[in-house]
């Protein structure tokens, strides 16, 4: 019975501790630009036909619902996609949201006096984003019009798991380095 309390406490520690990924940039006009979806990813924005675009890829390590939080020093629009095309920005869509004036729960503060974006949290079109442990997630920041820059800071957190900026790992990448902290462990265990 020990055993199974410190298992459960030790998951909720775990559970406690996830981690939120922040990353920030600037979009101006060296960036690619691209036609953008609008807010739902129901069609190509005629407003927004070349539009300026950081791309972040990033991945989670537990299936759980996840928030995505922007500020914007201007107008700005955040996206998730599962696969990132810019040339058929309609495939591999997952969620996007363009205005909120709400309290920031990951970046802090109040999106008043920036311009915000939130995915999921209970916020806007998406209220949730659920996704999936080990699979390839990419974060879009652009902006709303042609020609609109700016600075932006962005979380991506609130859920069970770590949220890892980057490509999720290769299977095979995986195993070896689990093969060389086997071979580790027991060189060790011999010496």
């Amino acid at each position: 019975m020990k055993k199974v309390l410190i298992l459960a406490m030790t998951a909720a520690t775990a559970a406690s501790f996830a981690q939120t990924a922040f990353w920030s940039g600037t979009l101006d006009a060296s960036d690619p630009t691209y036609n953008r979806t609008f807010e739902d990813g129901s069609g190509l924005s005629g407003v927004g036909s070349a539009v300026s675009y950081d791309v972040q890829p990033f991945w989670v390590t537990v299936s759980s619902a996840y928030t995505y939080e922007s500020s914007f020093a201007n107008d700005g629009f955040i996206f998730v996609y599962t696969a990132f095309n810019p040339g058929n920005a309609l495939t591999g869509f997952v969620a996007g949201d363009d205005d909120y004036t709400g309290a920031f729960s990951l970046l802090g503060g109040s999106a008043t006096g920036l311009d915000g974006s939130k995915i999921g949290g209970g916020q806007g079109t998406f209220p949730s984003m659920n996704l999936v442990a080990n699979t390839q997630y990419y974060a879009i920041m652009s902006t709303f019009s042609n020609g609109s820059f700016g600075d932006y800071r962005n979380a991506i957190g609130g859920g069970q798991g770590n949220v890892n900026l980057g490509m999720v790992p290769e299977p095979a990448s995986m195993i070896a380095l689990g093969a060389g902290l086997l071979a580790i462990a027991r060189r060790r265990r011999s010496k």
